[in-house]
C-alpha cells in the first residue's frame, strides 16, 4: 500500500495521480485503486485481493494514521510554505483567514509526523516536483520497477497543468462525478476538483496577498514547523496577546 499524506495546497493531488499512473505501469498485475480518505472506517477497500492500493489523505484521526503508517510499503509526504497554502485556500477555496490557518496548520502538524517513517519520501512544492519528469522516476523505483522513456512521457503529459484543466473541464459530463453544495465538482477516482483548475502554482504570492498580521499569525502558529521544514519567518518581531498576534513597533 502507498500512501500519499499532504498538505493542503501541496501539490498532493498532483503527487497521487502521478503514484496510481506509475503504479498501474509497472505493476500491471495488480490493479491501482486510488481513493482519498478522511477516517479508518473508509480504510476496508485496502485488502481486496489483487488490488494495489493508493491511499490519499490530509489529516487524519489518529487509529486511521497508525494503521496507514503500519501498512505502508512507501510514504509520499508533500509540504509547502504555509503562507502560500493559507493563501491558496483563500484565494481558490473560499476560506476565511481563520479557516485556512486552521487547516493548514493541522495538516502542517500531521505530515511532520510522518516525514520521519522509514519508508516516507519528502517532497517540497518550491522544488518543482510538479514539474519534474525525474519525479515519475523515483516513483516507479518504489514499485521496484523503471519506466521507459515514452511511458514516462506520457504520464508526465497526462499530469501536465493543460492536460489537467482539459479533465477538470469536462468533470460534469462524468457519471461518477461528485457535486457538492459549495458548486465545487469533484471527480473521486483522481481527485481532481475544479477549483483546482486555472491555477498558477505561483511560489511566494502570499507577500502581495496577505496583510502583515495575517503573516505574522501564520509564522507565530507554525513557527517550529517553518524552521524544521527550512521556511523563513519574514514578518518579526511579534508577540501573542489574549490569543491574537500583536505587532511590536
Amino acid at each position: 500500500m502507498h500512501w500519499c499524506p499532504g498538505m493542503y495546497a501541496s501539490g498532493s493531488t498532483w503527487l497521487f495521480n502521478a503514484v496510481l499512473q506509475v503504479a498501474a505501469v509497472v505493476t500491471p498485475a495488480r490493479h491501482a485503486v486510488g481513493r482519498f480518505v478522511t477516517r479508518i472506517d473508509e480504510l476496508g477497500w485496502i485488502d481486496e485481493p489483487g488490488a494495489q492500493p493508493i491511499v490519499k489523505t490530509h489529516d487524519v484521526d489518529a487509529a486511521c494514521a497508525l494503521l496507514l503508517s503500519t501498512r505502508a510499503d512507501a510514504v509520499w509526504v508533500s509540504v509547502r510554505d504555509p503562507r502560500d497554502c493559507v493563501t491558496s485556500l483563500m484565494l481558490y477555496q473560499r476560506y476565511g483567514f481563520d479557516a485556512a490557518l486552521d487547516a493548514v496548520a493541522a495538516t502542517a502538524r500531521f505530515c511532520a509526523r510522518h516525514v520521519s517513517h522509514p519508508a516516507a519520501r519528502l517532497f517540497r512544492y518550491e522544488i518543482g516536483f510538479v514539474d519534474d519528469p525525474a519525479t515519475l522516476d523515483t516513483i516507479a523505483r518504489s514499485f521496484g520497477g523503471t519506466l521507459t522513456e515514452a511511458e514516462r512521457a506520457r504520464i508526465f503529459t497526462d499530469l501536465s497543468r493543460p492536460a489537467v484543466e482539459a479533465l477538470i473541464d469536462q468533470l460534469d459530463s462524468l457519471p461518477t462525478v461528485i457535486r457538492h453544495a459549495s458548486g465545487d465538482v469533484l471527480d473521486p477516482a483522481t481527485q481532481w476538483h475544479r477549483h483546482h483548475a486555472h491555477r498558477t502554482g505561483e511560489i511566494g504570492r502570499w507577500r502581495k496577498m496577505l496583510t502583515a498580521r495575517q503573516i505574522a499569525a501564520v509564522e507565530h502558529r507554525l513557527q517550529d514547523w517553518m524552521a524544521a521544514f527550512g521556511y523563513k519567518a519574514e514578518v518579526a518581531p511579534y508577540r501573542l496577546v489574549v490569543g491574537k498576534v500583536e505587532m511590536r513597533r
